[in-house]
């Protein structure tokens, strides 16, 4: 994308925010257009993964610093976040099969969304990092439902389907002039994906599914990093026994991606531990590609909270607690040896209290209290905290 092309888009997100006369044009995405991804990919990336902001968007939500209204990507920026992090999934919003009847009928989270979401972030000279779920909805430890259009394949076939889909997406972001720095094959795949078929007591089939994985990013671009993804932040005999495994089968990787939240995943001590030995015992760069922690005790809407407690981590539950829990994982993947640790990403911190936007359909957000912005959508003092790492 050349600077031309990149002002552009930046001037037609604002738009799509109804704040086009609240957003100039900053340094920055000017000078993005200039920078090698791989000179950028020595910086210590400083994340936020934003997956539901064009649902939101959609819905109403508004975000404002200072009383203003401004584009969330923008501010985001401007407080010193340089790379985001879009989850896709295949066929979302599909009213005829479960899981994907579970989102809306407009299919967030898709290629054609993803797309959109990636240009804007382009555009303001942000990396980013593509996750594909393979699934038509969320997939995680507890769930990984194979895209229905894969359901019943052999592994052949699905490792067919999976390279295919993985290099038609990043052939569109491509054409768009977008070039991910990393590309995860999987989210939170401690237990496998593609269940039944690759689930982790299926080994030599995940690892085959990796594999395909990891072909079909470097066959678009072999500068892409390719990323394997855990929630085992804290969890280090877990994730000894996942990359053990997959090693031992020659799955090829070139980032371990981990999952900390201190009310799943230990204290700060054992991801510091575990992170440390990842990089050492695998020799790759480690990454925490979901983190979060709760602003407030109190809950934006009907809709439970999902983080509850904080574990053993006793920062105040709120923006200035926010803050030096990031402030804290930070400094302990910078202190990775070698220089091996490479960034911190923050897990949604825009989805605030919004009609419609839920988790599910009918559902509501559970997640408000771990958000970068209050319940009205006004900027935290702990949105400062990206600035000063």
């Amino acid at each position: 994308m050349n600077r031309r092309e990149m002002l552009g888009w930046l001037a037609s997100a604002a738009a799509a925010t109804g704040v086009g006369a609240t957003v100039g044009v900053p340094a920055f995405a000017a000078e993005a257009a200039d920078v090698d991804l791989t000179a950028r990919g020595s910086r210590f990336a400083k994340g936020a993964d934003v997956s539901t902001l064009l649902e939101l968007e959609a819905n109403g939500a508004k975000f404002y610093e200072h009383g203003k209204p401004l584009d969330c990507l923008f501010m985001l920026r401007s407080h010193g976040v340089d790379a985001i992090r879009i989850k896709v999934w295949n066929d979302p919003g599909n009213p005829n099969f479960f899981p994907a009847d579970q989102s809306p009928a407009a299919g967030y989270n898709n290629a054609e969304h993803v797309r959109v979401l990636a240009r804007r972030a382009a555009a303001l000279g942000m990396r980013v990092l593509i996750d594909f779920h393979y699934s038509d909805w969320w997939a995680d430890p507890g769930k990984q439902y194979p895209p229905h259009a894969w359901v019943g394949k052999d592994l052949a076939q699905t490792c067919a389907l999976l390279s295919d889909y993985t290099s038609h997406v990043l052939n569109l972001l491509k054409r768009d002039g977008v070039r991910p720095e990393w590309v995860q094959v999987g989210n939170e795949i401690t237990g496998g994906m593609l269940w039944p078929l690759g689930k982790y007591d299926q080994w030599d089939n995940l690892a085959q599914l990796l594999k395909a994985g990891h072909d079909a990013v470097k066959s678009v671009d072999d500068r892409i990093k390719v990323m394997l993804h855990l929630d085992s932040g804290g969890n280090n005999a877990t994730s000894r026994w996942w990359f053990d495994s997959a090693t031992q089968r020659g799955v090829t990787f070139d980032v371990i991606g981990l999952s900390y939240y201190p009310q799943w995943q230990g204290s700060l001590s054992d991801l510091q531990n575990n992170a440390n030995d990842m990089a050492a015992r695998y020799d790759k760069d480690v990454m925490v590609v979901e983190t979060a922690y709760p602003w407030t005790t109190s809950d934006g809407d009907s809709e439970p909270n999902s983080m509850t407690n904080t574990g053993s981590t006793t920062f105040p539950q709120t923006p200035a607690g926010q803050a030096q829990f990031l402030g804290a994982v930070t400094d302990i993947v910078k202190a990775i040896p070698g220089g091996r640790g490479k960034g911190v990403f923050w897990w949604e911190p825009e989805w605030i209290p919004t009609p419609n936007v839920g988790w599910k359909v009918g559902a509501g957000d559970q997640w408000d209290n771990n958000t970068l912005f209050d319940f009205h959508g006004n900027a935290l003092s702990s949105l400062d905290a990206f600035r000063r790492r």
